[in-house]
């Protein structure tokens, strides 16, 4: 298993925080203890067993709270509060466009807060997806990261976060892409990107026709069934699945749907 060198692990963390520096405000004396009992069902929810998750502050990057490191990484939970973020970092497959993915999703996340409407600003979901972490075995897998605000400052930006990091590689394909997704407010106002564009782009990742479909695959109809109450032709509908399996890399339809309900889009 190849890791950073120390060098390029320094140089990667001084990049997270210069996506964050613009984040001020200090946190608040509140334990994360309480936040945790506050959302108590990651620890009880099958989906997260496997999940690393905690607390982090976005100011300097470090851990107030982590879980299940050792499980899904083969690290213990020591060294991620001694290291904060650069443990974290010193677990993602090295290669300079994995490795990128997290500066560059910081700085997303931040240039979509600054365009949300002020009100809702800081009633956001924001996924990180395709990024490849080491499992114990030494085995590359991909993840998806799912970052909420706990706290903020004046400015409306998060100086406390939550951070779920989930294994989906039993759901997408081998790829190098990795996505964005910011959803604010249960998707009044939503922003996307990918690494293919390297655009922020103020739409969902699919169309409403294609989610319209997604919908009743995600009900179990047929192809021909959802033609007939979409009043559109099988192969239209068959085209609609293939580019939404096309644009998440999913490994096939069930896949799909699977994925979409992780990314927030199907509820």
């Amino acid at each position: 298993m190849q890791n950073l060198s120390n060098q390029t692990l320094e140089q990667l963390y001084r990049k997270c925080l210069e996506a964050v520096n613009q984040i001020s405000g200090e946190t608040s004396e509140k334990s994360a203890e309480k936040y945790l009992q506050q959302m108590g069902f990651f620890s009880k929810d099958t989906t997260y067993l496997n999940a690393v998750y905690g607390i982090m502050d976005m100011s300097n990057l470090s851990f107030k709270y982590i879980a299940n490191t050792e499980v899904a990484l083969g690290i213990p939970v020591e060294n991620f509060m001694q290291k904060g973020f650069s443990e974290f970092l010193g677990s993602m497959v090295p290669d300079t466009k994995n490795v990128s993915a997290i500066p560059t999703l910081f700085s997303y996340l931040i240039d979509s807060i600054r365009e949300a409407p002020a009100a809702i600003k800081q009633n956001f979901i924001a996924y990180g997806y395709g990024m490849k972490h080491f499992r114990p075995s030494g085995k590359p897998f991909h993840t998806m990261v799912q970052i909420f605000g706990l706290e903020f400052s004046e400015k409306g930006f998060p100086t406390l976060c939550f951070i779920v990091d989930q294994d989906i590689d039993h759901l997408i394909k081998p790829t190098d892409q990795y996505w964005g997704r910011v959803t604010f407010n249960e998707g009044e106002f939503i922003t996307t990107f990918s690494s293919n564009e390297m655009v922020l782009k103020k739409q969902d990742i699919f169309s409403g026709r294609e989610l319209d479909v997604l919908k009743l695959l995600l009900r179990g109809y047929e192809s021909k069934q959802i033609a007939d109450k979409l009043f559109i032709s099988s192969n239209t509908v068959d085209n609609h699945r293939k580019n939404m399996i096309r644009k998440l890399d999913a490994r096939d339809t069930t896949a799909l749907v699977q994925l979409t309900k992780q990314l927030g889009i199907l509820r």
